[in-house]
């Protein structure tokens, strides 16, 4: 169970542009948070059903 993502400063990545710093950031964590799960063994279909039990799939 993830009780933290370890999300210190929620500013730095909310924001409406879609090509500015906001965008780079999340893109940068998504990739980041990729590549930690393959380290840790779970792979594109655990990511999967992680997003779609948060609601975001």
């Amino acid at each position: 169970m993830m009780n933290s993502l370890g999300i210190e400063k929620p500013q730095e990545w909310l924001g409406d542009d879609r090509n500015g710093h906001p965008a780079q950031v999340v893109a940068h964590l998504l990739l980041t948070a990729a590549h930690r799960a393959s380290l840790l063994g779970y792979g594109r279909k655990d990511l999967v059903r992680l997003l779609d039990a948060a609601g975001v799939v």
